[in-house]
């Protein structure tokens, strides 16, 4: 009977956090045992934190182009509704801290770029644009929901969504002055959805 019963344990423990690694690196450093760098195919939800809708399911996201120049394309998190056109990186992965976007059929693969506060979660694609080469900043901690929450840069408590010209983006940090609208922003957590 305990051995049915910590078989049982582990079992629902490694469907909680597929893929976990025995040991996250530093990018995890100070989010609890539970935290893990590694995970498979997701894509994610903007939960509103404050108000009447905290603790819903949340507001689909997706990677949407920020705009190009010259060689280089450049792409953010931002609400689905945002977003009219078929998804180009329709969902993402976690690899060792590394956030990876997983290119639809003919799409060029897109690198993490680090996070600083007051900025999106920013991705490009270039020649030399390589996914495992992105920034080691984003980790996974267990949310109260009982799914996962994305973290970046050792937080997962700072994001918040923001109204820009045309589209509600992720922020991480969101500060006044940076081109969003910052009266519009809200406190989000970014809930992990496995596929």
């Amino acid at each position: 009977m305990f051995a049915a019963l910590t078989v049982l344990a582990v079992a629902l423990s490694a469907m909680a956090s597929p893929m976990q690694r025995a040991t996250p690196g530093p990018w995890c450093d100070g989010l609890g045992s539970g935290a893990f760098d590694t995970a498979p195919s997701f894509t994610l939800t903007a939960v509103n934190t404050t108000g009447s809708t905290a603790g819903s399911t949340g507001a689909p996201l997706v990677i949407g182009s920020a705009g190009a120049m010259k060689s280089a394309q450049f792409w953010h998190v931002i609400t689905a509704a945002s977003w009219p056109d078929p998804l180009v990186y329709p969902t993402l992965s976690l690899s060792s801290g590394t956030l990876i976007l997983s290119p639809a059929e003919d799409s060029s693969p897109a690198q993490a770029t680090t996070v600083d506060a007051g900025n999106s979660l920013w991705f490009f694609t270039s020649a030399t644009s390589d996914p495992s080469a992105g920034a080691q900043v984003y980790c996974a901690v267990q949310g109260d929901s009982g799914l996962p929450l994305l973290a970046v840069n050792n937080d997962a408590d700072s994001f918040s969504l923001c109204q820009t010209s045309f589209e509600n983006v992720v922020y991480y940090k969101a500060a006044p002055d940076r081109g969003y609208d910052f009266d519009s922003c809200y406190p989000v957590q970014l809930q992990i959805i496995y596929q």
